[in-house]
């Protein structure tokens, strides 16, 4: 019965919107066919109407032919009606403003006058118009998709390549915690009702540590998982942020994960996402995080509704730059995006998202009604449950519960006061190492960790490694806990290349809380006061331990992976140590003397270690072939990481300045693509080529500058610097600067006398960059600073295709404003109509042909746009090139 009503209800409303749509539409024909044009407030409308009216004829032909199942023409309904209620009230504005035949002067000066003060109104109407079209396009292009995003080969290839954590660990694990009926206060609340169905919502839960924020959101995302269940233009993603794992400390990887979650569920590839890959050399670079956000932008829209819950934002390792994606997600304005966010209440959070999110919209848990929930899961209660589990008899339980520590911090003590003095120092390097490790330790490296003494020389000792590694759980008691891994080559992608077949068992800290009372500086007993440890003298631990098992590789060479495969730390050690070192800030005393040994002396050490790293990110496994000659410098890796003194120590000893090798060429590019101005000004001072050719980026500045170190690209320049050298993949500092959408970047090089329509690279030049990137204010400072709109070269020909085939609709019309020939030729898809089509940007095909671009085009990969539909598969676009008069065989 209710199948059979929403086949009539969707097949009704679909008529009648017809209907309505034409009658719109001829209205206003008819004004303009009388006095020449329409009026500038209705314009727009007039071009959008037939756009409407090709959708809703497609969706009408779709159910007729029966293709169209029962989910989706449930889902269709209510944006008919929208769509319906829209233009209803354009008729309203229309029966007011336009004059009829037979109206008398008086009227029509009446209308004339009304008119004046509709804009705001239709604007309003244009936009949620627009909104309805493209949920219309999405439910069509949904019905006639034959796409199995899950098993595609190229979204699965794209999605390794992004190699996101997997958040779907923590609900799991979460929603076996939770208890029945846990959160219903908040799913039955206003707020949590209206977050789902208020255009661009968002809300931030809020409380202190153990009051159920994890658990609270696995109920709603459970919830939310529910509300999309037969709507495939409902989607949703989320993620964890997990102190224990430190990929999920990672502002970026939670945009990768959203990405590739957005990914399982679309009903065409992503245009932007398949660009993107494309550009990174299909997979085999790094996207920039900005690169990426605009992706996740484009793929957000492409969804009539799409909800993103992330928890536990104040367990993410870098906080500002997390406050500063939030931020730019909520100035997307997006109506179709509702995110729900939690957290403790910290004081960087508050401050940032005090300005995004409403009063009512931010919601403390400790001041709701959710005493029961809390009941139900509290952290100190499971560890006190774990120490009365221990009680082998009744008197020793009774006891045991008449001396419960009172709170969280004097449980901690107790539990560290209770590890024996033989296991002490066992315990105080494994805590150090699990609150400070820069990604989870797998349970065989931290049987290694407790045979490190930085005290002694050699700091490793075979002998002292763990004989079984589970013992690690007696040493520390309830302060750590071991999680298993259902996948090794995600979670740890580089571990199986270094000879041996990882556990999968990871070990970490139990609770956040427990990193907390490490670190903090609150008063405790003196038999807990060893374990104290501070972050910057604990990095500087860990660097020393990293480098310290190193050095066991002095006097071999490593010829393969089997050589190490006894050293389940080597892998860790080698890829982290520096990051240690990075964080313990100034290197003083024995940290510096270990950076120095392993730099200056000519050891196997380095050679071994640079064999196994991956530093700079240019190769995925090691490489024990390499000889010295064949791996970066000491003072590359030096530059790369921005360590002056001992910079100044290789280059006293008569290091190569501008010796090549690695991803960025040289050392001084290497110091310039991470910004490090000192050291840049250190490596010119002492005779480094400023324009040495080589490398990812070709040149300095060019790696300045693509990376937005505007103070960097100001030193260079000042320093002699050619602004306009040419080299590398995006040919040109401006190009590559437009390319990441640095605007501050730009205006350095333009009044430094960059050439604006400087040719070469991958995009041919800066404007065809920033069209490809969607960046549209680069864009306007480009064309404002002189650029030729309708410049031809690199891989797309010219801006306006490039942005066409990326399917970046606000950026072609912003194009064709400025004036860009719609109809020009050249690039891989021969004009910008055929890029679109092969790309399938249904709405840009028809913006395009709406502004007069030619049908029957001749030229490019496919001759013709008609073919490039065809040939990609895109039957709606082919259908629409058709009707306006396309020829199948030119």
């Amino acid at each position: 019965m209710a199948e059979a009503l929403a086949v009539v209800g969707v097949v009704a409303s679909i008529v009648q919107l017809l209907h309505f749509s034409t009658t719109v539409l001829c209205r206003l024909k008819e004004y303009q066919s009388s006095l020449g044009e329409v009026p500038k407030s209705f314009r727009q409308i007039d071009k959008e109407l037939p756009l409407l009216l090709h959708t809703i004829q497609q969706i009408q032909d779709a159910l007729a032919a029966g293709s169209v199942g029962i989910e989706t023409k449930t889902a269709l309904l209510p944006v008919v009606k929208g769509c319906q209620e829209q233009l209803e009230l354009l008729q309203g504005i229309l029966d007011k403003t336009l004059p009829k035949v037979g109206d008398s002067s008086l009227e029509k000066g009446k209308k004339a006058i009304s008119s004046l003060g509709q804009d705001g109104k239709v604007e309003r109407i244009l936009k949620n118009l627009r909104g309805f079209i493209s949920s219309l396009t999405f439910y069509y292009s949904a019905a006639s998709s034959t796409l199995q995003p899950l098993n595609d080969a190229k979204l699965i290839e794209i999605r390794q390549w992004l190699s996101p954590p997997d958040p779907s660990v923590n609900y799991q694990k979460s929603c076996k915690q939770r208890e029945e009926d846990t959160g219903l206060w908040f799913l039955n609340g206003e707020e949590y009702t209206k977050w789902k169905t208020d255009a661009a919502s968002i809300i931030w839960l809020y409380g202190i540590a153990g009051c159920g924020k994890t658990i609270l959101s696995s109920t709603i995302i459970q919830d939310v998982f529910q509300h999309c269940i037969g709507d495939p233009g409902k989607v949703v993603a989320y993620f964890y942020f997990d102190f224990n794992d430190l990929q999920k400390q990672s502002p970026e990887l939670m945009v990768r994960s959203l990405i590739c979650q957005l990914s399982q569920k679309c009903v065409k590839i992503p245009t932007s996402l398949d660009l993107l890959f494309s550009s990174c050399d299909n997979g085999h670079q790094n996207p920039s995080l900005d690169s990426q956000l605009d992706v996740l932008q484009q793929m957000i829209q492409e969804y009539p509704q799409c909800y993103i819950i992330l928890d536990a934002l104040d367990e993410c390792k870098d906080r500002a730059e997390l406050m500063d994606i939030i931020s730019k997600i909520t100035s997307w304005q997006l109506d179709n995006l509702h995110v729900l966010v939690t957290s403790r209440e910290e004081r960087e959070i508050q401050n940032s998202l005090q300005s995004l999110i409403e009063d009512q919209n931010t919601i403390c848990l400790e001041s709701r009604l959710v005493d029961v929930d809390i009941q139900k899961y509290v952290s100190m209660g499971c560890l006190q449950l774990d120490a009365l589990g221990k009680c082998r008899n009744r008197l020793a339980l009774r006891n045991s519960l008449k001396t419960l520590p009172p709170t969280l911090d004097a449980t901690y003590d107790r539990i560290l006061c209770a590890i024996n003095e033989e296991d002490s120092e066992y315990a105080v390097r494994i805590l150090r190492w699990l609150a400070f490790s820069s990604r989870p330790l797998l349970l065989e490296e931290v049987s290694e960790v407790v045979a490190i003494d930085t005290n002694r020389d050699p700091m490793f000792d075979q002998d002292e490694v763990l004989e079984d590694p589970s013992d690690v759980l007696d040493i520390c008691s309830s302060l750590i806990t071991i999680t298993t891994t259902n996948n090794i080559d995600r979670d740890f992608p580089r571990a199986s290349h270094f000879g041996y077949v990882p556990s999968g068992k990871v070990v970490g800290l139990a609770h956040y809380s427990v990193k907390e009372y490490l670190v903090s500086d609150r008063s405790r007993p003196r038999r807990a006061e060893k374990y104290r440890i501070q972050d910057v003298s604990c990095n500087g631990f860990l660097a020393i331990s990293c480098l310290g098992y190193l050095f066991q590789f002095d006097e071999c060479d490593l010829f393969s992976c089997k050589d190490i495969e006894g050293s389940k730390l080597a892998q860790y050690a080698a890829e982290f140590w520096s990051k240690h070192a990075q964080a313990a800030g100034e290197r003083r005393g024995d940290l510096s003397h270990q950076i120095t040994s392993l730099f200056l002396k000519k050891n196997g050490a380095y050679l071994n270690w640079a064999k196994m790293s991956d530093l700079d990110g240019h190769r995925r496994k090691p490489i024990f072939t390499e000889t010295l000659e064949d791996v970066p410098t000491p003072l590359y890796f030096a530059s790369f990481f921005g360590w002056t003194d001992i910079i100044e120590q290789l280059l006293s000893a008569g290091a190569n300045i501008n010796a090549q090798g690695g991803l960025y060429g040289n050392a001084l590019q290497a110091a310039s693509a991470k910004g490090h101005k000192k050291t840049v000004g250190l490596l010119l001072t002492a005779g480094a080529n400023i324009n040495l050719q080589g490398g990812f980026y070709g040149n300095a500045l060019q790696a300045a500058l693509a990376n937005g170190h505007e103070k960097t690209g100001e030193l260079l320049l000042t320093t002699g610097a050619d602004v306009n050298a040419q080299g590398g993949r995006l040919g040109n500092a401006l190009q590559a600067a437009s390319a990441e959408g640095q605007e501050m970047a730009i205006g350095l090089l333009l009044t430094a006398g960059a050439n604006v329509n400087a040719q070469g690279g991958l995009f041919g030049n800066a404007l065809q960059a920033a069209s490809a990137r969607g960046h549209e204010k680069t864009i306007e400072l480009l064309l404002t600073a002189g650029a030729n709109i309708n410049e031809q070269g690199g891989e797309f020909g010219n801006a306006l295709q490039a942005a066409s085939g990326g399917g970046r609709l606000k950026i072609v019309r912003l194009l064709l404003t400025a004036g860009a020939n719609v109809n020009a030729q050249g690039g891989y898809y021969g004009n910008a109509l055929q890029a679109a089509s092969a790309r399938g940007h249904l709405e840009i095909v028809e913006f395009l042909l709406s502004e007069g671009a030619d049908v029957n085009a001749q030229g490019g990969e496919y001759n013709s746009a008609l073919q490039a539909a065809l040939r990609c598969d895109h039957n709606e676009i082919a259908e629409l090139l058709r009707s306006k008069g396309a020829i199948e065989d030119i």
